[in-house]
């Protein structure tokens, strides 16, 4: 399977080459060139660091890439961490690429304000399709509004103020969401939809 490479929003491709700076981060050679070579041949100018460690020092010493593609694992220690270090200096266009199919580690990535997870199994491993939960129904396009704004982290007063809706309204339809996927809790809500492609 060849790899995923998306690019920013927003860039015209008669200016990327001149504008869009890219971080790869990859342990893997292989790979890490064949991420190079594609994003390359889009005329995106890319860095390529293995390790985390690597990243870490990078920051210190350069401004932040308009891009930046991490793929799991790393050897030198997990992911998340790593993130929150590159967003509290200014990296907010993180996109992680991973091998393994989970629904927690995927939520628990967004939680952290990633862009976008990019969920590629390896060869010979496959995606296992998921039971629809128990009690779940049609959700209605203002429930999936309101249920894609939890997922970027947005309280209901937030939510509501963005939709026009008092927070008691925004609870009501957190109330329905919940009967529908069969839990009350905002976190398992979010891993559920995006489990089950409600929400991207």
């Amino acid at each position: 399977m060849n790899d995923v490479v998306v690019l920013p929003t927003g860039v015209r491709s008669d200016t990327v080459r001149t504008r869009v700076t890219t971080m790869i981060v990859c342990a893997d050679p292989t790979r890490a060139t064949s991420l190079d070579s594609a994003m390359g041949a889009m005329g995106l100018d890319t860095t390529v660091l293995g390790a985390g460690s690597q990243v870490r020092e990078y920051a210190d010493r350069h401004t932040p890439p308009d891009t930046c593609f991490i793929v799991t694992p790393l050897p030198d220690g997990p992911v998340l961490p790593l993130i929150r270090m590159l967003r509290s200096r200014g990296w907010h266009k993180i996109t992680v690429l991973s091998g393994h199919a989970d629904a927690r580690a995927v939520h628990a990535a967004l939680l952290a304000d990633v862009r976008s997870v990019v969920v590629q199994p390896s060869s010979g491993q496959s995606v296992q399709p998921t039971m629809r939960p128990k009690g779940s129904a049609h959700l209605s396009e203002r429930e999936l509004e309101v249920l894609r704004m939890v997922a970027d982290g947005q309280t209901n007063r937030e939510v509501g103020e963005r939709l026009g809706l008092s927070a008691l309204t925004v609870k009501s339809h957190l109330a329905r969401i919940a009967r529908k996927l069969g839990s009350g809790d905002r976190a398992q809500m979010v891993a559920t939809a995006i489990r089950n492609g409600y929400i991207r």
